[in-house]
């Protein structure tokens, strides 16, 4: 795994240089949103007036000045998504490259539906689902996989609805070398999904019996559900659990695991879309760096969680 100093020297000598006409593409990208969301905005202020004054005049004033705005939006969007896509794959891609050239990248893609939901992670199916920025690869001797994940659910009240997210952030899957007989959920206490009522339906759902573990510091920040309580001990061992309290204190309160079958799945909640290029400020030297960061958080897991040790045999 390449080292900061590393990125610093990559940098420098090939991204920095890329990077000169994709900005130019940027600029094109930027005016368009630019001009489109001032007129949409002048154009509301123009209908508040005219609501607010009943003058037929300004209302279609407004509608005059409202047409441009959404031409102009409707173009933004277009070349946004078409600068998108060339900025990951002449960027993006190539950092990946530069961290690990054995890395697969399919910007397109993402963790299935059919592994979100066999993780277990979050106990209601998702309205929406969506997900991009696929990546899998071998780090050492352990097969992972992440993507971005953004699921929702669709709430209804009266005649109106609204969509609010389940989960949104990076999801990850890794080979953990042991064929799980049971179902073990680590929750963090501070998942906003994960209530009271949540927990007790699970339970019952799923044939899950709280764990009961003797760390303090871990029952802190997670709870424990298993549909063996033998096996779940077995994998939260006490040096086991400090390291998933370090991981959580690495990646941030609402990061919750399982184990399922054969595999760790690990669930980061992260507010910002992962690899989207920036579109009203520059992709500079810091911008890549959080890409660059994103995709270590990977080994990061791997190495804290020692997954490379084999502490454990697939039976």
């Amino acid at each position: 795994m390449s080292s900061v100093k590393d990125f610093n020297t990559f940098y420098a000598k090939e991204l920095k240089e890329l990077l000169i006409p994709q900005e130019t593409e940027r600029q094109k990208v930027k005016k368009l949103g630019t001009i489109g969301f001032v007129l949409l905005g002048v154009a509301i202020l123009i209908f508040i007036v005219a609501a607010a004054t009943h003058n037929g005049v300004a209302g279609l004033l407004g509608f005059i000045v409202i047409i441009p705005a959404l031409i102009f939006l409707v173009l933004f969007g277009t070349t946004k998504k078409s600068f998108s896509e060339k900025f990951k794959e002449t960027i993006v891609r190539k950092i990946i490259h530069f961290i690990d050239p054995s890395l697969t990248y399919s910007p397109h893609l993402s963790i299935s539906k059919a592994d979100y939901l066999n993780s277990g992670l979050f106990v209601e199916q998702p309205d929406r689902y969506s997900g991009d920025d696929y990546i899998e690869g071998t780090h050492e001797k352990t097969f992972f996989c992440f993507s971005e994940l953004h699921t929702e659910r669709k709430v209804s009240s009266g005649k109106s609805s609204h969509w609010e997210t389940i989960f949104r952030g990076l999801f990850f899957i890794a080979d953990f070398n042991k064929n799980f007989s049971g179902r073990t959920y680590v929750w963090s206490e501070r998942n906003p999904q994960i209530n009271f009522l949540t927990k007790l339906f699970s339970s019952f759902a799923w044939n899950l019996e709280k764990v009961r573990l003797e760390s303090v510091e871990f029952e802190k920040r997670f709870i424990v559900y298993s549909s063996d309580q033998v096996e779940a001990r077995y994998i939260l061992t006490p040096s086991f659990m400090e390291r998933i309290v370090r991981l959580q204190q690495l990646m941030g309160e609402g990061t919750s695991l399982s184990f399922v079958d054969t595999n760790i799945h690990v669930a980061v909640p992260i507010k910002d879309e992962l690899f989207e290029p920036a579109i009203f400020s520059a992709n500079d030297y810091n911008r890549l760096g959080d890409f660059y960061n994103t995709i270590n958080i990977v080994f990061d897991i791997i190495d804290e969680l020692k997954l490379n040790q084999r502490l454990w045999n697939k039976e």
